[in-house]
């Protein structure tokens, strides 16, 4: 039995510019931190077949190829496990939320496969790995800074530059700062919409091939980080409304008329600015506002369906840990 778990992550500033559309014309710079909320993820060996528990639903193949989820699918064909699994999944957060969950379990999946086939992945190869996995296996549309989030934690800064190679440097500062910040000054309000991250992510690589680019989002990391160390609440939130602002004009699949709608209350009642977290579409809405304001600005919004989320930051990334099914 091998139990692990990753933590979600909050794109800080920055995000988008990690998809390789953007960074292999302009290389990428950004901001993320992972937070208390987790993938967990046990995989047990079987007599036989590949079965997978989430999210109260249970699907089962005699064999990799033929399991229906193209993530497990390619994760097993990679580390060359055909049949003899059964992984429990579960989140602290539904999917679609934003918060990386996809990122966050293929860096715990390849943890697990890789403790399963006797050659444990340390955590950046976890991260480059569960990258491969999703981007060049099954096609999707992701950057990487949800896998390098999960399997570094703390605050990182994430460089990447035009040929794919990733470095996460931790940035204790930035990290002892966003603890009192969060859910303080720094709200995050779920929103009624899930959604699959792949369509706005494939709208918005669609946008970077032609003449749109990340570069003024990019430009925007060092007065973030300026602002959210010294704790300039008013400041984060007039860089949130000008990323945003940013981030829409590069695709109209970043939003909605609804969160359209959403985001101008929370300017009405109090908030400096704000944005939508990850790809956009649905999601959660990562809002500034004074501490003062901070349960009014909820409470309007929760009549609206949005619910406030209590989040704190965690230090660690993937861990995992090998004992014995006493089932």
């Amino acid at each position: 039995m091998i139990d692990v778990t990753a933590p979600l992550r909050l794109s800080l500033a920055g995000g988008g510019s990690d998809l390789p559309e953007h960074y292999e014309r302009h290389g990428s710079r950004l901001l993320a931190v992972a937070l208390t909320a987790h993938v967990r993820l046990r995989l047990t060996e079987a007599p036989g077949g590949v079965t997978v528990r989430a999210f109260g639903t249970e699907t089962h193949a005699e064999r990799a190829h033929g399991h229906p989820d193209p993530l497990v699918r390619a994760a097993l064909r990679y580390f060359g496990v055909d049949t003899g699994v059964h992984l429990t999944v579960d989140s602290d957060v539904a999917p679609g939320s934003g918060l990386g969950g996809s990122g966050a379990f293929l860096v715990a999946l390849a943890t697990a496969l890789s403790h399963l086939t006797g050659d444990p992945l340390a955590p950046a190869d976890a991260a480059r790995t569960a990258f491969r996995i999703e981007r060049g296996l099954c096609g999707r549309p992701v950057g990487q800074q949800d896998h390098w989030t999960a399997a570094s934690g703390g605050a990182i800064e994430l460089r990447i530059t035009p040929d794919g190679t990733a470095d996460a440097r931790p940035d204790p500062e930035l990290y002892e700062a966003l603890g009192p910040l969060l859910d303080r000054q720094l709200l995050l309000l779920r929103t009624p919409l899930t959604r699959s991250a792949s369509r706005p992510l494939a709208a918005q690589a669609r946008a970077l091939r032609g003449k749109r680019d990340m570069t003024h989002i990019q430009g925007l990391v060092d007065e973030f980080r300026k602002a959210l160390v010294t704790a300039d609440i008013a400041r984060v939130g007039a860089l949130l409304h000008e990323h945003w602002t940013a981030k829409r004009a590069v695709s109209d699949a970043m939003s909605t008329p609804e969160i359209d709608r959403w985001y101008a209350m929370v300017r009405d009642h109090g908030a400096y600015g704000a944005k939508l977290v990850g790809a956009g579409g649905g999601g959660h809405l990562l809002v500034a506002a004074e501490a003062a304001d901070a349960d009014r600005l909820a409470a309007a919004m929760a009549a609206e369906g949005l619910t406030r989320v209590a989040v704190g930051t965690h230090p660690r990334g993937v861990t995992a840990h090998r004992g014995e099914d006493r089932t």
